[in-house]
């Protein structure tokens, strides 16, 4: 993939990725102008990748895949469990027709030991990673890691921390998945994580500190922006604001109120105004 395309993650318009989700959700999005829409892939032996896949080749529209591992799969716990279930994944995100599976690849969301993460534990996870990896770079994809804020995980929080499990983990798909929301928390700027991120960085979550519409809170989108075209940022640019989420997700995020009205809000004027900062800033063609 080459350039940069602007989406959206599919819990903002639903909580399941069905068939009635799909023919309602991918047309929408190709109205708004969207290029991609991320599947959040938490139960992929549901997903009907075909019918899902002739809908998005019907209305040019990509889809990427992200997860958390479930419970009592957590690669740091579990690393036999884990493989086995990202690789069921990646086979149905290859079937959708999506050139990744990211997000929290690595455990479950939610899940911390109260102490600083570990040498085991960091084993752990490239133990399970790293086959899934090589599968993904033999079907032509990539395989991201998001590190998260302190309250959903104690073991990726920081771009240079999952630049180091990376390096560590060896294989060429791997990549990092970094999301807004999560850096305002625990990077020291915008600008920093990006850059500590480098050449592994191929995605990012463009998410309000609220989880909400994008430029209504306290996130620096201007200086992301920047400084993702500063770095020749070559990526997917995807808006997260949770509308429709999964019990149990919510759970996870501590997600307890609406963080929009509704989804128009959060595609217009909070995906437009990220699209204009894009053009301003020289990182997308006007």
């Amino acid at each position: 993939m080459a350039g940069v395309r602007f989406g959206m993650h599919s819990s903002l318009w639903t909580a399941a990725w069905t068939k009635e989700a799909a023919e309602r959700v991918v047309p929408t999005a190709a109205r708004h102008g969207l290029d991609v829409i991320e599947i959040a892939l938490l139960n992929p032996e549901a997903v009907d990748a075909a019918h899902s896949r002739a809908l998005f080749e019907l209305h040019g529209v990509a889809p990427t895949c992200s997860l958390g591992l479930p419970a009592g799969v957590g690669a740091s716990l579990h690393p036999e469990k884990a493989t086995a279930f990202l690789q069921q994944a990646l086979d149905v995100a290859h079937a959708l027709g999506s050139n990744t599976l990211t997000g929290v690849t690595y455990s479950t969301l939610g899940y911390t030991t109260g102490t600083s993460p570990t040498e085991a534990e960091y084993a752990a996870i490239a133990q399970a990673l790293r086959p899934v990896a090589k599968r993904a770079g033999e079907l032509g994809m990539t395989l991201g890691l998001e590190p998260c804020n302190r309250y959903e995980t104690h073991l990726l929080n920081t771009a240079e921390q999952t630049v180091a499990l990376i390096e560590r983990i060896g294989e060429p798909a791997l990549m990092i998945h970094l999301d807004t929301y999560h850096m305002n928390i625990e990077e020291k700027g915008f600008k920093s994580g990006i850059e500590k991120a480098g050449k592994y960085l191929k995605y990012i979550h463009l998410s309000e500190s609220d989880r909400g519409v994008p430029g209504t809170g306290t996130v620096d989108f201007e200086a992301t922006i920047r400084a993702l075209a500063a770095t020749g940022f070559q990526g997917d640019l995807v808006g997260e604001a949770f509308i429709n989420m999964p019990p149990a997700l919510a759970e996870a995020l501590s997600v307890w109120r609406p963080v929009a009205n509704s989804p128009e809000e959060v595609l217009d004027p909070g995906m437009t105004y990220l699209k204009r900062l894009a053009v301003e800033h020289g990182l997308v063609a006007g």
